[in-house]
């Protein structure tokens, strides 16, 4: 086993400013868009110079992307917690639905989808950015997961790919869009574990070997 040489006291204060320019630079984003926020802005938000700000991040475009690798990144950890990668298939597939519609229901999760949806026309590479560091790894990983349950014999063989994609959107369906729009208010938890309930029921059905 290779050990990791410890962090320098000098590496960890770098961390630590690293994370709040991203906490100073997500909460700047969010509040005026990706196109009206600028360096200086955030700069000014920090109480620093450009310069200083230029030292951890080369422009606006890298600022941004490393915002949403640290939003996604987060994600999916808690999606894919060492904690649930045992049990029965139904409580894992119930902690996974679960897991998807929690997340994204997230006030940070909602605001980064409506920026990301809004500014993409003009900047599509927002778009790109995202779906490589969010979508595309969790699916990828779900997909991953499903391939394993495939080879238990306890899911049915198929494109694990396609069986991550509509287990997603069975976890979400119904409720992640009208949020997303601001068409209803947060769901309860008594919605929330009927929405995971039926999208587990309504999976194994078709996926059940």
């Amino acid at each position: 086993m290779v050990k990791t040489a410890p962090q320098s006291k000098r590496d960890e204060r770098r961390d630590v400013r690293r994370d709040h320019i991203l906490d100073v630079a997500q909460a700047c984003f969010l509040a005026e868009g990706y196109a009206a926020t600028s360096m200086s802005t955030i700069a000014a938000r920090l109480g620093g110079s450009k310069g200083t700000l230029y030292n951890y991040f080369r422009s606006k475009e890298e600022l941004f992307q490393a915002v949403m690798q640290r939003q996604c990144s987060a994600r999916a950890e808690t999606l894919f917690d060492i904690e649930h990668e045992e049990g029965s298939l139904r409580a894992r597939l119930e902690h996974y639905a679960r897991s998807f519609l929690k997340l994204l229901l997230e006030p940070d999760a909602m605001a980064l989808n409506r920026l990301v949806v809004g500014e993409s026309e003009r900047f599509p590479e927002i778009g790109r950015g995202f779906y490589q560091l969010g979508p595309r790894v969790i699916m990828t990983r779900m997909a991953a997961v499903f391939e394993e349950m495939m080879d238990q014999g306890v899911l049915r063989r198929a494109d694990p790919l396609v069986a991550a994609q509509q287990f997603k959107d069975l976890a979400i369906s119904g409720v992640y869009q009208p949020r997303l729009w601001n068409a209803i208010e947060p769901p309860d938890e008594a919605t929330i574990e009927r929405q995971v309930a039926n999208a587990v029921d309504t999976f194994l059905r078709a996926y059940r070997a």
